[in-house]
């Protein structure tokens, strides 16, 4: 039997869209996955104007020309999302598949933290996010309301031309009454509360502005010091791409202010257009002792532009690997596996199901077990499951037992009540012989190892 804390590469996902949905209902725009690439000769048969291009071009899309942009960014918008996009000339045309990635792992991350640990998208849950710095397009903010009908959205900007234009464009799709829009200064705080007319957010999203002079911003849209020069041009205005520090110091302004804020916020994200950038914010974030983080990767296709995200939380939900674990940067940027894996021994005979169901049945906490898909979920309020503890919990079960005390017997800790420590999912896959074990909730990943090693000495030969 080998038992290891898992450090799996991060799967590729088996479901990819490419530009070719016409007409959707909100069950499908809610679950739409990840854009692995663009289908142009797709887009082209439900696209008119796409379509004009595509013929115009034979084929060779010319991403150093402006209206090409703007022309299949607008027919990916409406021919996947039904949704509509106005943008000035001088202002940044997003590239779609790009921003829904971003949106996408977003709600794979609220979807995996969810305080019912449930792992899939919840069409009842009501959340509310902030777009910080919207940006003429609105697009983080249009992509996450047309697809979870749920979802309310903050978005804020300091420039006045952006600002009206992204009230035009949630106005003319029909979004604008589930925004709030501020129109905020540089000396303002990046997360407003005493403006916004909120309680609480449930996560932030951010592109910020990634140069720190116009220099910079030449030498990298003229490929300096790169392989090759960017694969399209870029539309957008000083505004929307230069701040002092760049991504870094943006990004270093959110962590300071998420400092005071804490738990108002459940997900702080933001992207980040350098990995050294997102290095050093998991370094800042790692020297505030912030441990509950996520790390993602916004690519497409084989584009060689890449785009990092960053996420963080004070809360105790943790997410699973497969969200917050991207594989290929070094292991000291990467949160702590929130993943354990057991595989059973060869000629295990016992019935892992019928044993992990039984132990964790008789220890002083929450569990449930779904037999038939072979899945329990169980909450603990300490280490209940050491020697110490279960002899102590024989005692008083004894005792209630002679004193008729029928509820001390299954509430000894009121657990209904109890202060949860740590969370856990526990499968089973019988044909891959494989029990794994998921850190749903908690603060202290001592108490998590204890638990998982307690289960690895159950199936240890």
């Amino acid at each position: 039997m080998r038992l290891t804390f898992a450090w799996p590469a991060r799967p590729p996902s088996s479901h990819h869209h490419a530009a070719t949905i016409v007409l959707m209902d909100e069950t499908d725009l809610a679950q739409l996955p990840p854009y692995a690439n663009i289908d142009f000769k797709s887009l082209a048969k439900t696209d008119p104007a796409f379509k004009t291009l595509w013929q115009k071009s034979s084929g060779h899309l010319d991403f150093q020309d402006p209206s090409t942009t703007v022309t299949l960014s607008k027919a990916i918008l409406k021919t996947d999302f039904d949704l509509s996009l106005d943008v000035p000339d001088d202002r940044l045309c997003p590239p779609i598949p790009n921003r829904w990635n971003y949106v996408s792992w977003i709600q794979s991350l609220i979807d995996s933290t969810s305080p019912n640990y449930t792992s899939t998208y919840d069409p009842d849950r009501l959340v509310t996010g902030l777009d910080i710095g919207t940006g003429a397009s609105a697009i983080y903010t249009m992509l996450c309301l047309q697809t979870r009908p749920k979802w309310t959205m903050c978005a804020t900007d300091i420039d006045k031309k952006s600002f009206d234009s992204a009230i035009r464009n949630l106005t003319i799709n029909g979004l604008v009454t589930r925004t709030k829009m501020l129109q905020t200064i540089p000396e303002n705080p990046l997360i407003p509360f005493q403006h916004l007319g909120v309680g609480k957010l449930d996560f932030t999203v951010c592109n910020p502005p990634f140069f720190t002079s116009l220099t910079d911003m030449r030498a990298s849209l003229q490929g300096e010091g790169k392989s090759a020069k960017p694969n399209a041009i870029c539309t957008g205005a000083e505004v929307e791409m230069l701040c002092q520090g760049g991504d870094l110091g943006f990004v270093s302004r959110m962590v300071e202010e998420s400092l005071l804020l804490r738990e108002k916020v459940t997900w702080y994200t933001s992207m980040l257009g350098k990995l050294e950038s997102a290095k050093a914010i998991i370094t800042l974030l790692k020297s505030h002792g912030i441990e509950n983080r996520a790390v993602g990767v916004v690519e497409v296709g084989t584009a060689a532009t890449k785009r990092w995200v960053v996420a963080w939380s004070f809360g105790d939900l943790r997410p699973p690997q497969s969200v917050a674990r991207f594989e290929r940067i070094a292991n000291e940027f990467l949160p702590f596996p929130t993943e354990y894996r057991i595989e059973l021994p060869e000629g295990y005979d016992g019935d892992a199901v019928m044993v992990i169901d039984r132990l964790l049945s008789s220890l002083d906490l929450k569990w449930t077990w779904d037999g038939e898909r072979m899945v329990g979920v169980g909450e603990a309020a300490q280490v209940v499951w050491n020697r110490a503890y279960r002899r102590e919990h024989e005692r008083k079960k004894k005792e209630a037992a002679l004193a008729g005390d029928r509820d001390r017997d299954t509430q000894m800790h009121g657990q209904d009540e109890m202060k949860v420590a740590l969370a856990f999912r526990v499968s089973i896959d019988k044909a891959q012989r494989v029990v794994v074990i998921e850190w749903l909730k908690g603060r202290d990943r001592v108490i998590w190892e204890s638990f998982c090693g307690m289960l690895h000495r159950v199936f240890k030969k």
